[in-house]
This record gives structure tokens, C-alpha cells and sequence, in this order.
């Protein structure tokens, strides 16, 4: 299991000894995500530069990378960051910037993309399930998890609204429609169980903890032959997230970090983890959907600019709606 933010916050030995393999430290997203990193990423440039990299796991907020720069400064060498919070923390001087770049991306680009999606367990529904029908508790009682984050949360209380995908912004974007996705999520409070990271997403899931939930199709796709089985993924309105690799300003002298992270978000690199990370249906699926899945629509991207703009206020009374309940 990958270590979590708090354990890599411990006092540790030096990156370098005496003879040995120098360290890089890096945070990312537990899960199947790290496990296609490593494979594909990790690996091949620790044996392409004889650096080691660890990679730690973290839930991607700016108070836990503002903690990291207050009482470890220098210690980590890249962070994989959403696009929005990617913006939000180089605004805030919390990443080292490109002076030769122009916003919203100076402090780097996006060099991954992610679909989520609805799971569903096959057992608790006689058909694919909707977003409507997530909130159906009448037809189809039991918990249900969200993620605990107004992005993304929003956007499908907007979607189970009624709202085109075409339009959501500019119905979040006004004061009715923020009010309008906070009311819709208010009909099934009782009833939403939280997640933080993508892989606790997954293993609510596949713990029994939620009929349905929001979750990366990575982690369905590539889980083990029984919860692959057991669980199938609406397609249909699902939301795409852009990642990128964020270098914290207390490390930009760090040469070996800086040429990690450029690394990294080359096209070839970015190529590989697009190859590598299961984000669409198989051919077995899409046979056995009896040509439901022939077309998929496209995913809906997050807008990571209205975020950057907008979520410290958002952000705020999501939370105090959350805390009371």
C-alpha cells in the first residue's frame, strides 16, 4: 500500500547517502493510478537516470501542499496536482513558475487525463443506471458515494437536474444555479457516504460501502477479475479530469526535480499513461452491450479555469453545507 501524506510528513533519513541511490520524492494519487505510474513512468526513468523515486500518496488540496511547504520545504520534487488546483496553487506562489510561460499554465501543463464515472452494482439494478436514477432512493435504497469536493459533486447534481452538459458552467456559474446543484444534492443527503482520493472511491465500492458511486473508470476496469464482474460503469455523462505535474516552489533549484517533472510531461510520457491506464470499455464489453457501447459519447471535461476562479468560495460553503447537516 503506497504510504499516505501523513507517514511521508515523519522525519526521514537524507535523500542521499553514502553509496547510494539518489532518492526522488514525489506525491501522487494511491490506487491504480500509482500502480500504472510506476509502471510505466517510475520505473523507466529510474532506470533511465539511476534516481530512485518514491512516491507517496496525498488527497491533492492546497492545505496539505501548503503543510508540506511549511514543515518540509525542498522534500518533494514533483506533485501530481488537478488541473484546477494545478492553477489555483501556482496563483498562490505555491509552484515554481515558468517565467517564459503565460497563465493558466506557468507552472505546468496537463499531461494526463482521467475518466469518472458512475459504478453501479449489477446486482442492485435490473438496468444501467442514470444519473436520475442515482437519486432515485424510493426505487433503489442504499447508500450512494460522491466525492467530497464541490468539483465534479456539482456538476452531477446539475447533470441529475436536467441540466445539458453543454450549459453547466454557465448554470453554476450564477447564483440560482449554485443554489439549484445544493438543493439537488439536499434530496439525498442521508444517503451519500464521502470519498477523498480516487482509490478510496474504489474501495467504498468494492467493500459493500455504496450501491453506486462516483469513481475513475481506471479503478473498475482494472480491478481484479471478481469486482470487475461484479460492477458495470455508465458511460454516459461521464466527467474528464486533467492532471498535471506541479514542481513546489521550495524545490525550483532542484535540477534533478525540475528535469523529473519536464520529463514527465513530455508527449511520449504522457503517451504512455494514456496507453496504459484502462479508461474505455473492452471489446468483450462492448460485444455483450449488444451494441449499446458501439458509439460512447465523449467524456465532459471539468473546467478547470471556472475552478481555479471560483473554488475557495465554492469550496467554503460546500463544506459548511457538509458539516451541517
Amino acid at each position: 500500500m503506497l504510504p499516505t501524506l501523513a507517514e511521508a510528513a515523519k522525519p526521514q533519513a537524507p535523500s542521499r547517502r553514502r553509496g547510494s541511490v539518489p532518492r526522488l520524492n514525489v506525491l501522487t494519487f494511491a490506487g491504480k493510478i500509482t500502480d500504472t505510474q510506476r509502471r510505466v513512468l517510475f520505473t523507466p526513468y529510474e532506470q533511465l537516470t539511476r534516481h530512485a523515486i518514491v512516491a507517496r500518496a496525498w488527497d491533492g488540496t492546497t492545505e496539505s501542499l501548503q503543510q508540506q511547504e511549511k514543515h518540509a520545504p525542498g522534500h518533494w520534487a514533483a506533485v501530481m496536482m488537478e488541473g484546477s488546483m494545478l492553477q489555483l496553487c501556482c496563483g498562490l506562489g505555491l509552484l515554481a513558475r515558468d517565467d517564459t510561460g503565460t497563465a493558466p499554465n506557468a507552472c505546468g501543463p496537463m499531461s494526463a487525463a482521467i475518466d469518472y464515472a458512475m459504478a453501479w452494482d449489477r446486482a442492485r439494478f435490473d438496468a444501467p443506471p442514470s444519473w436520475t436514477d442515482f437519486w432515485d432512493v424510493a426505487r433503489h435504497p442504499g447508500r450512494r458515494s460522491l466525492r467530497r469536493d464541490p468539483r465534479t459533486t456539482l456538476e452531477i447534481a446539475l447533470l441529475a437536474d436536467g441540466v445539458p452538459a453543454d450549459a453547466l458552467y454557465r448554470v453554476l456559474a450564477t447564483s440560482d444555479g449554485l443554489n439549484r446543484a445544493f438543493m439537488k444534492l439536499e434530496q439525498i443527503r442521508p444517503y451519500l457516504i464521502w470519498w477523498n482520493t480516487p482509490n478510496e472511491a474504489a474501495r467504498i465500492l468494492t467493500s459493500g460501502g455504496a450501491l453506486t458511486g462516483f469513481v475513475p473508470t481506471g479503478e473498475i476496469l482494472g480491478a481484479k477479475e471478481a469486482d470487475r464482474q461484479r460492477f458495470n460503469l455508465n458511460w454516459n455523462q461521464r466527467l474528464l479530469l486533467h492532471y498535471g505535474w506541479g514542481v513546489p516552489h521550495s524545490a525550483a533549484e532542484n535540477s534533478a526535480g525540475l528535469a523529473l517533472a519536464s520529463w514527465l510531461e513530455q508527449p511520449a510520457q504522457q503517451q504512455a499513461f494514456a496507453n496504459a491506464w484502462p479508461s474505455l470499455p473492452s471489446m468483450r464489453d462492448i460485444e455483450a452491450s449488444g451494441g449499446r457501447l458501439a458509439s460512447l459519447p465523449p467524456a465532459i471535461p471539468v473546467d478547470d479555469l471556472f475552478w481555479s476562479h471560483n473554488l475557495p468560495a465554492i469550496a467554503e460553503r460546500f463544506a459548511h453545507w457538509i458539516d451541517h447537516a
